[in-house]
């Protein structure tokens, strides 16, 4: 049983009667209340402050660079072969919500989709945008946002037929056009570039199931594991699931929705929603998200585990 002390004192001839429990619980409900009004951790100087560096090199590197992951992406999930196997012409890769940068385009190229753009898009009056050459011819002009050609075999020039590989950069989930040329409802668009903004509308999980081996991103799957499984499948995934399997788990919007990517190597199906990237150093120190105590960390996981779980899935 709780045992309260008093304590007495007589002010103006009247006794008060202060129960010490009582003052104790108003203290504890006073503190609280000041967490509830806090607005952050009380860090009134960022530690790790905004350097401004080259704007044009830093814009090279979101929108280029891949750190290597090329070898993942075009050697062990074969996204290449894969789109050659699965014939993606535009069209589908419009509507899987990849989207063109057109400054990127020949004026011959540009000029011969605006044309096909204004037909109906059957493959008869819309060749090009039929025709999984174009989207090779796409992917090798460095004009599908996100998907960035290498030039591998250091001859100098671009060709996937030859050798080149193709890898992952940021804008891939975090960027998208202006419209100006063409938009696909509820998928890409074909336009001027615009970095920052979320791809809420690509079919991640599609694009992935399009890889000939969508089996190497094991890591970032809904998985079994003991028996059990976590995520919107009622069924995880095993080391021993066919690439059938695998595919229509990702192909399937109620297990990997449009608009979000599995950026955690835990098993559990967890995709996320894309966000948009605007001026990241203001929420430093901890970034977009609580893990992360420097703001270089989030770069380091996208590229070392999300977009290239090579060291994840290679035996020791």
């Amino acid at each position: 049983m709780l045992k309260r002390s008093y304590s007495v004192r007589f002010v103006g001839g009247a006794m008060v009667v202060m129960s010490i429990a009582t003052l104790l619980t108003g203290l504890v409900s006073c503190d609280r209340d000041d967490r509830k009004r806090a607005d952050g951790p009380g860090i009134t100087k960022n530690p790790f402050p905004h350097e401004v560096g080259d704007v044009k090199a830093g814009k090279e590197v979101y929108r280029f660079e891949t750190f290597g992951n090329e070898g993942f992406w075009t050697d062990a999930a074969r996204m290449p072969e894969g789109v050659m196997q699965a014939k993606l012409t535009p069209l589908d890769a419009l509507k899987a919500g990849l989207s063109v940068d057109v400054e990127a385009l020949s004026p011959e190229l540009r000029a011969a989709l605006a044309a096909e753009l204004k037909t109906d898009l059957s493959p008869g009056k819309a060749p090009k945008l039929n025709d999984v050459k174009t989207t090779v011819m796409l992917i090798e002009a460095n004009a599908v946002i996100g998907i960035v050609p290498k030039d591998s075999n250091g001859d100098g020039m671009i060709s996937l037929a030859k050798g080149d590989k193709v890898g992952v950069s940021c804008t891939l989930c975090h960027a998208i056009t202006d419209k100006s040329v063409y938009d696909v409802p509820g998928g890409g668009s074909i336009g001027r570039r615009i970095d920052g903004p979320a791809a809420l509308t690509l079919n991640m999980g599609k694009l992935l199931a399009t890889a000939a081996n969508s089996r190497a991103v094991y890591p970032n799957l809904q998985l079994e594991l003991g028996g059990k499984t976590i995520g919107r499948s009622p069924k995880g995934l095993t080391e021993n699931s066919t690439e059938a399997e695998v595919d229509a788990y990702l192909s399937n919007p109620e297990f990997y929705p449009v608009g979000t990517f599995d950026e955690t190597q835990d098993g559990n199906g967890n995709p996320v929603a894309n966000v948009p990237l605007f001026r990241q150093d203001l929420a430093a120190p901890y970034g977009s998200a609580g893990e992360f105590h420097r703001l270089e960390d989030i770069g380091n996981a996208s590229y070392t585990m999300n977009l290239d779980p090579t060291s994840l899935v290679t035996p020791e």
